[in-house]
């Protein structure tokens, strides 16, 4: 994939990324050939090789680019809530992609995709952490998590506000969910 600063290049790179989510709302993923794309973007079958070697990798490409735009515009760690907000923002902004991603069934590439940026992100800031024990682990768990939050609020429930989205992935990831579930066999047991 091409990784170079030429504006050209890069807003061909976009240029080709939007084309294939537009021809994805249109008909599945799997019928979506390179020369449909590139019939579709108006450009050539050279251009869309001299960036991407496949249809997968403009996919990747695509997702990277909604979750590592905001990853990078970070200076800092975020707190737990402004990271989850900044998760939040993304998947409701780019609501078009998520619904595409559910039509096409590609969690497992989103979910893979989230674990890229997440892993590039922590080592911005704090150097080898994927070195740490148990890391990818943890990431995984996040990730997937993440990944099927989003399929599934794009199922069912399109229409939830960004707090309450908010809120609801804080109160899992915080813990919560647990200690309430804890209380609630607590109190099943002494209200016998």
């Amino acid at each position: 994939m091409y990784e170079g600063n030429n504006p050209t290049a890069l807003k061909s790179q976009q240029w080709l990324g939007d084309t294939l989510i537009d021809l994805m709302e249109q008909k599945p993923y799997d019928d979506i050939s390179i020369k449909d794309i590139c019939q579709h973007a108006d450009l050539s079958r050279q251009t869309f090789y001299n960036f991407f070697e496949s249809k997968e990798e403009l996919f990747r490409y695509a997702l990277r680019r909604i979750y590592e735009d905001k990853l990078d515009s970070l200076t800092e760690i975020p707190s737990s809530k402004e990271a989850i907000s900044l998760f939040v923002c993304s998947t409701r902004e780019q609501s078009r992609l998520v619904e595409v991603i559910v039509k096409n069934n590609m969690g497992n590439i989103v979910s893979d995709e989230i674990f890229k940026s997440i892993t590039r992100f922590l080592n911005r800031f704090i150097p080898n952490f994927e070195n740490q024990p148990d890391f990818a682990y943890h990431v995984v768990l996040l990730s997937g998590a993440l990944t099927h939050f989003m399929t599934y609020y794009a199922r069912n429930n399109s229409e939830m506000s960004e707090e309450k989205m908010t809120h609801i992935l804080e109160t899992f990831l915080s813990g919560k969910v647990f200690r309430l579930l804890r209380a609630s066999k607590y109190l099943k047991k002494v209200l016998k």
